[in-house]
């Protein structure tokens, strides 16, 4: 029998995909999960909290499935693609993963530090034993191009999950689409050995593992976006004079240029925090900032 804490997960995860995030109240939550309100704060803290456990349980699900498909010795390596393919496709349909992605449209959510690197993981993950597979299949001369195969995998299986969602129903079972994708990247591949084909990306560029995603530049980037953006909703609010107001503004403005130059002047930046932290309102997304920007 399932521990509450996954049934409540399962449940979130149902109104997530149906309502949308924003729509859904921890109220329902508890509801459909068969506990008071109270008891739901027992095992998370917030709304996010669960958000973010949907994302972690979706990666274990598939971290397991792949695990279990590596231990039969029986599967020949060429199989494997098309395996994967069919596991991811089946987990995201089960979970309703994919429908819940597509409700995701409050990008505000992705201000969350714990979001974007639940998110991050399963991305690396996925990528990692994509690139381990296409090497065991075709060998190490699959390595340079590997992160282009594995975009043209995700961008055919995300297809597949999101058009059905806009009414274009497939013509195929999930295993033929599966088998399909598979021909179909032996094919790219082939073609790409015989052409000399030129990666469009470095994948040993690409640093998301789990040592690495704080310093991701996609990470810091998002991050640091979204609290200039926070910055710049609080200052609006402020209820401060017209003439501090706009004191805040300018020096707001001008961390952002600072921030988005070539050159960073670390004592500017200081010089410009410390003068924004004055605000009590304004303290926290400061130090948010300092903390991406190692200041």
């Amino acid at each position: 029998m399932k521990n509450k804490e996954h049934e409540i997960i399962e449940v979130a995860l149902q109104l997530f995909s149906e309502k949308g995030y924003t729509s859904t109240s921890v109220d329902e939550i508890a509801k459909e999960s068969g506990i008071a309100k109270a008891s739901f704060y027992k095992f998370f803290q917030s709304k996010e909290d669960v958000l973010v456990a949907t994302v972690v349980m979706h990666g274990h699900k598939i971290d397991d499935a792949i695990c279990k498909m590596y231990s039969d010795t029986h599967l020949p390596p060429e199989q494997k693609i098309a395996e994967f393919v069919r596991i991811y496709l089946q987990n995201s349909l089960d979970t309703k993963f994919h429908s819940m992605m597509i409700s995701m449209h409050d990008k505000s959510l992705f201000h969350s530090e714990k979001l974007i690197e639940a998110f991050l993981i399963v991305e690396y993950k996925l990528s990692k034993w994509t690139t381990d597979c296409l090497v065991d299949i075709y060998g190490e001369q699959v390595e340079p191009f590997a992160y282009d195969v594995i975009f043209m995998i995700r961008g055919m299986m995300m297809q597949y999950l999101i058009l059905p969602m806009m009414g274009l129903k497939p013509n195929t079972t999930d295993e033929e689409f599966a088998a399909l994708l598979a021909n179909t990247v032996d094919l790219w591949i082939k073609g790409m050995m015989e052409y000399n084909y030129v990666p469009i990306w470095d994948w040993k560029q690409l640093k998301v593992d789990p040592e690495h995603i704080k310093d991701s530049p996609i990470f810091k980037g998002i991050m640091i976006h979204d609290a200039l953006l926070d910055l710049k909703r609080l200052l609006h609010h402020l209820q401060v004079s017209d003439e501090q107001k706009e004191e805040y503004r300018q020096v707001l403005q001008e961390l952002e240029q600072e921030i988005l130059s070539d050159v960073k002047r670390k004592g500017m930046l200081k010089a410009m925090f410390s003068f924004l932290s004055q605000e009590p309102t304004l303290v926290e997304k400061c130090h948010l900032l300092q903390s991406v920007l190692d200041i």
